[in-house]
């Protein structure tokens, strides 16, 4: 992948050093609860699915480039072994706008793979407020060239609220960022509304 830029702030080495320490908090958190699986597994487990779509806002390296607002989808799978703790994995795609001065090409996008832990954090009786963290394995393209996937980490929150039995809507926020070579993070924020639906 193209250089976004060259040299990078002492502000960006620290976030990108942050991140790393999430990342390695993530996984420790996931390695406890494929541990514990077992246990949990005695009872049939919660499955749900949810579906989303929202706007992302470029920060750091791509809103350096002219990396612009675009449009965020993704889909997860969820299994909630413990009453205030899901387990989730799914697929996403975040498009970025670019004008004749963004130094990326047209067609911005960062797509792939996420897995985290949701924790329900103490809510009214009408909602779920929720936060969540994980990993993700991103790949930055264009239409000019395609980057490496690389890993990363992502953070959110958001409100799952009853519409009917068994489905929620779901406005939330997340921040995500992953490693996009040359030198270089993807980082951007997500807004958006989700329909999650449990399956049993």
């Amino acid at each position: 992948m193209r250089q976004l830029i060259s040299i990078r702030s002492d502000a960006c080495r620290r976030s990108h050093e942050c991140g790393r320490g999430l990342l390695a908090l993530t996984l420790v958190f996931l390695m406890g609860a494929l541990v514990a699986w077992p246990t949990a597994a005695e009872a049939q487990i919660p499955i749900s699915a949810e579906a989303r779509a929202g706007v992302t806002f470029p920060t750091g390296d791509l809103s350096d480039a002219g990396a612009e607002a675009g449009l965020a989808l993704g889909a997860e799978l969820m299994l909630t072994p413990w009453r205030n703790l899901t387990v989730y994995g799914g697929l996403h795609r975040q498009g970025f706008s670019c004008d004749s001065d963004c130094e990326l090409g047209n067609s911005v996008r960062s797509s792939g793979v996420n897995a985290g832990l949701k924790y329900i954090l103490p809510s009214p009786p009408d909602a779920l407020i929720w936060a969540r963290g994980g990993i993700v394995a991103n790949r930055l393209s264009s239409s000019e060239v395609s980057g490496d996937r690389n890993l990363g980490f992502e953070v959110g929150a958001g409100i799952d609220m009853p519409v009917r039995d068994r489905l929620y809507l779901v406005p939330y926020v997340g921040f995500v960022s992953h490693d996009a070579g040359g030198g270089t993070q993807a980082n951007w924020i997500n807004f958006g509304l989700g329909g999650h639906y449990h399956i049993r």
